[in-house]
C-alpha cells in the first residue's frame, strides 16, 4: 500500500470546535454568503476590530457546513502561539518527519479538508507564509482565517466582519440580557435605551454581551448613563473567557499592542478627533512636524480594522475611529507626552477652517479645549460655529453667551458675538435678551470706529428688532449701514443689508421696491457661486412676487430655495420656505396642502427651538385658519395629523412637488429612514444613488438595506420592493428631481 492510500485510511483529530455555552443570533445572510464564498475561494480571512464577532462567525460557518468538507473541518488556536506551522501540526496530532509545513502538507494533500486559523493578528506574517506553502501543497485544502489585518497572501478574500445589523443587536442585547435577568424582555419602554447602548458599543457583539450582563446590578437606563465610563463597566462576567476578552479595553488593548511604534503612536493621537477626520485633518494634526506624512501607518491601521475608511457620496474619504477605540485612543493620548501639543493642533487646524457639518464634532470639541487654554477661550472659533451651525441654535447661543461673560477684550471679536448672540436670541423668540445685546454690540462698534464693523452690527440688529415686530427702528438701522456701505469692497455684506432693508419693504408692502433690491441680491450671489446666500434672496424674493400677485413666480423661487436649504441641511430656511408655500396654497384656495405644510411648519419649528418674523406667523395662522374653516374639523384634524406625521424628506419631497402627498404607507417594522429607502428600492435605485439622494455614505446606504432585508424576513432586493408594492411604499416621482435638490 503507497503511503498516501495508507495515509487516507488515518483519520484526523476530531475538529474540535468550540463550543459555546449560548446561542449564535443574527448575521443570517453573512452566514449564507460566507458559507458560498468558501465553496470558491481557498483562502479567505474574516478581518475586523476585537469584539466583532470574527471567531463566532467562524465557528457557526463551520458547525452547520461540515457536509461540504468530507475529510472534517479542523479549529486551530493560535492567540497564544508563535509558531502557526507547529500549532497546525500539534492540533492536528499529525505524526511525521520534516518542518511543520512538510508535515502538514503531506497529510493533507489528498484531503477535502477546511482549516480554522483563528486570531491571526499576532502572528500574521508566519500566517501568510504557512497558508501559502500548504494551498500550493494541499489542492483540496480551504483555509478560513480570523485575523484584525488581512494576511496578503495571493488570491486571499478579505471578509470584513461588520458591526451587528440593529435588529441583530437589539435580539442578541435580550438574548444575553435573559441569562442574568430571566424575565427580561425588549418592549416599548425599553426598547429606545436598549438601542441608545447598542448605538453607543458601535453594535459589537462582544460589548453588547458585556452591557447585558451589567443588567443584574442595575437598570437599562442606568446602564446608559454609565457608558461614559464604559471600560470600567464592560467587563466579562465569564471568568473562562479568553483573557482578552475579559474587558473591552482587554481586546482593544490586543489590538495595540501588536501595532508598529508609528502606527501606535498614530493611534492614540487619533484619539483627539471626533466623529471621523480627513486625510488632511490627520496629517495636519497629528504628522511629525517636518517629517513623513501619516499615509503609510494610517493605511496599517485600516488593514488592522483599527480605523474605518468610508467613501463618502462625493467620492472623498474619511475616516473614524468607533467609539471604544475613540475612547481607548483618546485614555493613550492623555497618557501621552504631547497630548497638549496635539490638541493644540487639534485646535489650531479647525480654527483655520470653515465650518463643515460633517466635522461639527471636531468644532466643538476644538472650541471645547480652547476655554481654558487660549486667550479669548475660543471667542473666533465659537464665532465660526455659531455663524454657520443652524442645526443647534440653542446649542450655539449658550456658548456665545458663556465666552461673553467671561473676561473678554472688547474688541470687534466681543462685537461680534454679542450681535450673533442677540441674532440667535430673536430667532428663539426671546426678544428682551436679543435686543439688549444687539444694542450694546452696536455701541461697541460706534466706540471701536470701524465703519465695516458698525454696519455688520446694525444689520444683525436690524434684523433682531424686525424680528420682534418693529419696523421704525431697523428701517434706520439699514439705511445707515447702506450709508456706511456705500464705498466698501466687502460687497458680500452689502449685499445683506440690502437683502434685509428689502424684507423690510416686504412689510412696508413696497413690493415693487423690495424685488429691485432683490434682483441685484440674487444676480450677485449666483455669480459668486454662495448658493446659502441664493437661497436666502429667493426666499425674500418670493415674498415680494406673492405680495404682487405672482403666485407661481412665488412658488418656484420658493421650490428652488427650499432645495437648497434642504441640500445644505439648514432648517431655517427650511422652516421659511415651506410657510411659503403653505401661504401659495392658501391663495391657491388648496386648503388641505396649505395645511400639511404649516403642520410640517409647525412641527420643525417646535422641534428646532426656532423663530420667523412675527409677521410670518401671522400670515401663516391667518392661512391656517382659513383653510380649516373651508375643510371642517373632522377633515382639517386629519389633514394635520398627516403634515405632522411627515419626515423631514417626506416633507420637502411633498413640497417640492405639485400633487398629492404620498399616502401614509403600513411602515410595518420599518423606521421613518427605512421606509424612505425602501421607496428608493421599489424605484429601482442602487445604494450609490440611495446614498447620494440621502446624503450617506454607501457603506451606510448598504447597511440600511440590510437592516430592511432583516426586518422584513426576505432575502433580496426584489422581494423588498414587492413587499414595497404589496403595503403601498413604493412611489414613481422619485426619478424626477427638482433642479438643485438632492433631498
Amino acid at each position: 500500500m503507497d503511503t498516501v492510500a495508507r495515509r487516507a485510511k488515518v483519520s484526523l483529530a476530531p475538529m474540535r470546535l468550540p463550543r459555546h455555552l449560548t446561542r449564535f443570533v443574527g448575521r443570517e445572510s453573512e452566514l449564507r454568503a460566507l458559507r458560498t464564498q468558501l465553496q470558491t475561494s481557498r483562502l479567505v480571512t474574516l478581518t475586523g476590530t476585537g469584539g466583532a464577532g470574527k471567531s463566532r462567525l467562524a465557528a457557526e460557518v463551520a458547525r452547520d457546513g461540515g457536509d461540504a468538507w468530507p475529510d472534517g473541518v479542523c479549529w486551530v488556536e493560535l492567540a497564544a502561539e508563535t509558531d502557526v506551522g507547529a500549532a497546525v501540526v500539534a492540533t492536528l496530532e499529525l505524526p511525521g518527519r520534516g518542518s511543520p509545513l512538510q508535515v502538514a502538507g503531506s497529510w493533507l494533500a489528498a484531503r477535502k479538508v477546511l482549516l480554522i486559523l483563528d486570531n491571526c493578528e499576532h502572528v500574521v506574517a508566519s500566517c501568510a507564509e504557512f497558508c501559502q506553502g500548504l494551498l500550493e501543497r494541499s489542492p483540496e485544502v480551504t483555509v478560513l482565517a480570523t485575523s484584525r489585518e488581512p494576511l496578503g497572501v495571493a488570491g486571499e478574500v478579505r471578509w470584513p466582519v461588520a458591526p451587528l445589523a440593529e435588529t441583530d443587536a437589539l435580539t442578541l442585547f435580550e438574548a444575553r440580557a435573559r441569562l442574568v435577568e430571566p424575565s427580561f424582555k425588549l418592549a416599548a419602554q425599553n426598547r429606545d435605551s436598549v438601542s441608545a447602548i447598542c448605538v453607543r458599543l458601535d453594535r459589537l457583539p462582544l460589548a453588547i454581551e458585556m452591557a447585558a450582563a451589567r443588567l443584574d446590578v442595575m437598570s437599562e437606563r442606568e446602564l446608559l448613563a454609565n457608558l461614559s465610563d464604559r471600560f470600567r463597566w464592560l467587563a466579562s462576567a465569564t471568568r473562562t473567557a479568553p483573557e482578552r476578552q475579559q474587558t473591552m479595553a482587554a481586546a482593544i488593548d490586543w489590538s495595540y499592542r501588536l501595532l508598529t511604534a508609528e502606527e501606535s503612536r498614530l493611534f492614540s493621537r487619533l484619539g483627539v478627533f471626533h466623529g471621523g477626520f480627513t486625510l488632511a485633518a490627520a496629517q495636519a494634526v497629528c504628522g511629525e512636524p517636518g517629517g513623513g506624512d501619516v499615509l503609510d501607518p494610517l493605511s496599517g491601521l485600516v488593514r488592522k480594522s483599527m480605523v474605518v475608511a468610508e467613501r463618502m457620496s462625493d467620492d472623498s474619504t474619511r475616516y473614524r475611529l468607533l467609539e471604544s477605540q475613540g475612547t481607548f485612543a483618546a485614555e493613550r493620548l492623555a497618557e501621552s507626552a504631547d497630548a497638549e501639543a496635539i490638541r493644540r493642533r487639534h485646535y489650531e487646524h479647525f480654527a483655520a477652517e470653515r465650518w463643515q457639518p460633517r466635522d461639527a464634532a471636531n468644532f466643538w470639541s476644538a472650541v471645547s479645549w480652547a476655554r481654558e487654554h487660549i486667550d479669548d477661550g475660543g471667542l473666533a472659533l465659537a464665532l465660526e460655529i455659531a455663524g454657520s451651525e443652524f442645526t443647534d441654535p440653542s446649542r450655539a447661543r449658550k456658548l456665545l453667551v458663556e465666552l461673553l461673560d467671561r473676561k473678554q477684550a472688547r474688541g470687534p471679536l466681543f462685537a461680534k458675538a454679542l450681535n450673533l448672540a442677540a441674532r440667535l436670541a430673536a430667532r428663539q423668540g426671546d426678544h428682551d435678551a436679543s435686543r439688549t445685546s444687539a444694542k450694546a454690540s452696536v455701541e461697541l462698534a460706534r466706540e471701536l470706529g470701524d465703519p465695516e464693523l458698525l454696519a455688520w452690527t446694525l444689520n444683525g440688529a436690524g434684523f433682531v428688532y424686525h424680528t420682534a415686530g418693529e419696523l421704525e427702528a431697523p428701517s434706520r438701522m439699514y439705511d445707515e449701514a447702506l450709508e456706511l456701505m456705500a464705498n466698501s469692497p466687502n460687497q458680500r455684506l452689502a449685499i445683506e443689508v440690502r437683502n434685509q432693508r428689502a424684507w423690510l419693504a416686504i412689510e412696508q408692502r413696497d413690493f415693487t421696491t423690495a424685488l429691485e433690491m432683490l434682483d441685484g441680491c440674487v444676480a450677485y450671489s449666483r455669480a459668486a457661486g454662495d448658493r446659502a446666500g441664493t437661497a436666502r434672496f429667493l426666499e425674500s424674493a418670493a415674498n415680494a412676487q406673492l405680495g404682487l400677485g405672482r403666485r407661481d413666480e412665488a412658488a418656484a423661487q420658493w421650490k428652488e430655495a427650499l432645495a437648497i436649504f434642504g441640500d445644505l441641511g439648514d432648517p431655517f430656511g427650511m422652516v421659511w420656505c415651506l410657510g411659503g408655500l403653505s401661504l401659495v396654497a392658501a391663495a391657491a384656495k388648496d386648503g388641505e396642502r396649505c395645511l400639511r405644510l404649516a403642520a410640517v411648519v409647525e412641527r420643525l419649528s417646535r422641534e428646532w427651538s426656532l423663530r420667523t418674523l412675527a409677521s410670518r406667523e401671522e400670515q401663516v395662522d391667518a392661512a391656517t385658519r382659513e383653510a380649516r374653516a373651508r375643510l371642517g374639523t373632522a377633515k382639517s384634524e386629519k389633514v394635520w395629523a398627516e403634515g405632522q406625521d411627515m419626515s423631514t424628506a417626506d416633507a420637502l419631497e411633498y413640497a417640492l412637488g405639485d400633487g398629492a402627498p404620498a399616502a401614509l404607507v403600513d411602515a410595518g417594522p420599518l423606521s421613518r429612514r427605512e421606509r424612505e429607502v425602501v421607496q428608493m428600492l421599489a424605484a429601482g435605485l442602487t445604494n450609490k444613488q440611495i446614498a447620494e439622494r440621502l446624503f450617506i455614505a454607501e457603506r451606510t446606504a448598504e447597511g440600511h438595506v440590510e437592516r430592511i432585508r432583516n426586518k422584513l424576513g426576505v432575502r433580496s432586493r426584489t422581494e423588498v420592493a414587492t413587499w414595497a408594492v404589496e403595503h403601498g411604499a413604493s412611489r414613481q416621482p422619485l426619478d424626477k428631481r427638482k433642479p438643485e435638490s438632492k433631498v
